[in-house]
């Protein structure tokens, strides 16, 4: 089967067998200017090299993508690029490459791949958080992806954590990716700048010298070398991420959070604090088990999850 993760600055092709092993994969940046009709070109070319390769006869596909899914319809729309708005995206690729198809969207797609291929095998009930540019879940219960009412289930990035903060990209305030996203944290590098330029001067350094490119994942690389500004920085976020952990623990009490995009690429100098955090916070007279551990495939957990619904389909 073929597996395909649609994301705002990365995409990746992958041909699996029907154990879940990764065979080939193909990855490059995402050209955002390109939209819709870029994207699908890669698609294209990329499957059909791989179904060319193959020594089987591929059977299906699965699609992550990185933006809201309607699983119902299977159909697709995005805020990061032109073109997507209630796109049949799995109608496309049965018509264009002959194959059955399904797809969800990124958060679900992690969950699921974390599930059946990475940490979260053997358990019964996990939670999935991507912490990339937004912040997003996914729950498996049952071996199933939990959805919701609405598709809304897992929005754990637009959980109302504070009556102040900057205006979220869904138009709310206060939400927990205004503090914590790679966004959220990238922008209190700059903040920092802004105000102590003297304290990020190792930030500054590895955004090219320039103040005001200062990414998430230069504070992540800062943080890792021991310095001091971005630890603060790393500890914050840890401790707005833990508020919420805490909630999803409160509400659904699974077996496992697991931790992946790029933000949790940072291991221990995010996971350590979060630890630290969720116990002060916690209640002595309210326990619980549940294990919080950074995703097992990483960047590539919805990659596993689309090959999975690939699979399923087969």
């Amino acid at each position: 089967v073929i597996g395909v993760d649609i994301g705002g600055t990365q995409f990746r092709v992958g041909l699996f067998d029907q154990e879940g092993r990764r065979l080939l994969v193909s990855e490059g940046d995402t050209f955002r200017p390109g939209g819709r009709d870029w994207m699908l070109e890669q698609i294209r070319g990329h499957c059909f090299a791989f179904v060319e390769r193959s020594d089987f006869p591929v059977k299906a596909c699965g699609i992550s993508f990185g933006g809201p899914v309607d699983f119902e319809c299977q159909l697709v729309t995005s805020i990061h690029a032109p073109g997507w708005e209630k796109f049949a995206l799995a109608a496309w690729v049965q018509e264009t490459l002959g194959l059955p198809c399904r797809l969800d969207n990124d958060a679900n797609a992690g969950a699921l791949g974390e599930y059946r291929f990475g940490a979260g095998r053997g358990t019964d009930c996990l939670v999935y958080i991507t912490l990339s540019t937004g912040i997003g879940g996914g729950l498996v219960c049952g071996g199933k992806v939990f959805r919701g009412k609405d598709s809304l289930a897992g929005e754990v990035g637009h959980l109302p954590v504070s009556d102040s903060g900057i205006v979220c990209s869904c138009g709310a305030r206060g939400c927990l990716e205004t503090f914590c996203s790679g966004s959220a944290i990238a922008q209190r590098g700059r903040d920092w700048a802004m105000r102590r330029p003297e304290a990020v001067t190792r930030m500054i350094e590895l955004s090219g010298g320039a103040a005001e490119n200062i990414t998430a994942k230069a504070v992540v690389e800062a943080a890792l070398e021991g310095d001091v500004a971005a630890g603060r920085i790393m500890r914050e976020a840890a401790r707005w991420l833990a508020r919420a952990l805490l909630t999803v623990i409160r509400i659904v009490n699974p077996d496992k959070i697991i931790l992946g995009g790029g933000v949790a690429q940072a291991g221990n100098v995010l996971l350590d604090p979060v630890r630290e955090s969720l116990e002060e916070l916690g209640s002595p007279s309210i326990g619980y088990s549940t294990e919080i551990v950074l995703a097992e495939l990483k960047a590539y957990s919805p990659l596993y999850g689309a090959a999975a619904m690939a699979l399923d389909l087969a």
